[in-house]
């Protein structure tokens, strides 16, 4: 076989080699092959400054939090080390801590809700911004000016640029639901999921999370009807009670929350795999909590029987979050898929070597490495060496 594209041979020998090289990729290690969903493993523990609220991730995938109305943030991506990074102005936080803190999709901004009917929008960098007056209980950025806020009964979708913070632009996009607020969060198809966080009204139960497709919420921003969650949308899922809602980076939805009636939907964080959503999305079902294969329970504290898990995933380390009510410390779930082990390298090179009949040569140039594969039939010459990290030879 031509290095450069074509296939100088054919015969039995090529039959051969293509054979014994799937027979090699077959017997590979699944975890080579495997999404995130199953790869997800616990790894560490660490902890946030004491009294810290909720947190979230800059655009460089530091951790952003908040003690009162001081924001912390890591010093470096994954130090863990936190440092003050000023104070909100005009700040009325909760006794209990702020209700979300949420960082918009290009990092620029941070928005925080008070938790008593303010949420303020400031720049990350100098934090200089202004509150509007609006009831919330979770928050998700759709675009880098609009905050799509969860509260009692409703969905409402902020405009951070109303020229009046008093009666800021706020539609509602989603009504009547029947129950607690819960979280909200978007797929990149612009899909707005939210939940029941707590049945009183209903019909929909504790947990119940459903999907909206663009075309339906985003009406109501054009003078069309709000859509109805209790009539409208599509069950994506019943797990916890559906607070905060986060995807990772392929598409896997991460829940938070806890049911407490009947004490068996609680202590676990529940990972919908992704395509479970797909298949809910085209109409066939919603994830079956009780299939591993479709919904993940994670629970990394086994000391006791009743976590209630803030949930957050960061899209630049792919690792998830889950911290437990009132507590300082976080746990971290780190892909482990991608991360081929030495024998799995074994096995992928060999299956290169027979492909190719030959020998393989690594050449290391300072700034450079080079791969070469030589043929027991032909050799090469320099030029056709294959390289990655710099250029010539």
């Amino acid at each position: 076989m031509d290095l450069r594209g074509g296939v100088t041979k054919t015969g039995s020998r090529t039959v051969v080699r293509c054979a014994l090289a799937v027979c090699i990729l077959a017997v590979l290690p699944e975890r080579l092959r495997a999404d995130a969903f199953s790869g997800y493993q616990l790894a560490e523990m660490f902890s946030l400054p004491a009294g810290a609220g909720p947190f979230d991730l800059l655009a460089d995938g530091r951790i952003v939090t908040l003690v009162n109305s001081d924001v912390y943030a890591e010093s470096t991506r994954g130090s863990r080390v936190f440092a003050l990074q000023g104070t909100l102005p005009g700040a009325n936080i909760a006794s209990f801590g702020a209700a979300f803190i949420r960082v918009s999709p290009n990092g620029a901004k941070l928005a925080v809700g008070d938790n008593v009917d303010k949420v303020g929008v400031f720049s990350v960098d100098t934090l200089s911004g202004a509150w509007f007056t609006t009831p919330h209980f979770e928050a998700e950025w759709y675009d880098n000016a609009h905050l799509a806020i969860s509260s009692s009964g409703q969905v409402t979708l902020l405009d951070t640029d109303s020229p009046d913070v008093l009666r800021p632009i706020n539609p509602p996009v989603v009504v009547n639901v029947g129950g607690a607020p819960a979280g909200v969060t978007f797929d990149p198809a612009g899909n707005l999921y939210t939940g029941n966080g707590f049945q009183y009204a209903g019909p929909s139960g504790t947990g119940t999370i459903k999907a909206f497709p663009y075309p339906a919420w985003s009406a109501a921003l054009v003078g069309g009807p709000a859509v109805n969650f209790e009539t409208g949308g599509v069950l994506v899922a019943d797990l916890l009670s559906a607070s905060p809602l986060a995807f990772d980076r392929q598409d896997n939805l991460l829940v938070g929350g806890g049911d407490f009636i009947g004490g068996t939907d609680i202590d676990f964080a529940a990972l919908v795999r992704a395509s479970a959503v797909a298949r809910a999305l085209g109409g066939g079902g919603p994830a079956d909590s009780a299939n591993p294969n479709e919904v993940r329970r994670l629970d990394p504290d086994a000391s006791t029987a009743l976590d209630f898990y803030y949930v957050n995933a960061n899209p630049v380390t792919h690792e998830l979050y889950l911290r437990n009510f009132g507590d300082d410390h976080v746990f971290v779930y780190v892909d482990t898929t991608g991360i081929p082990t030495i024998t799995q390298w074994g096995a992928v090179a060999m299956t290169i070597i027979i492909l190719t009949c030959g020998t393989l040569i690594v050449r290391n140039r300072p700034g450079t490495v080079y791969i070469a594969l030589t043929s027991m039939s032909h050799s090469i010459s320099n030029a056709d060496e294959v390289h990655r990290g710099g250029a010539g030879a």
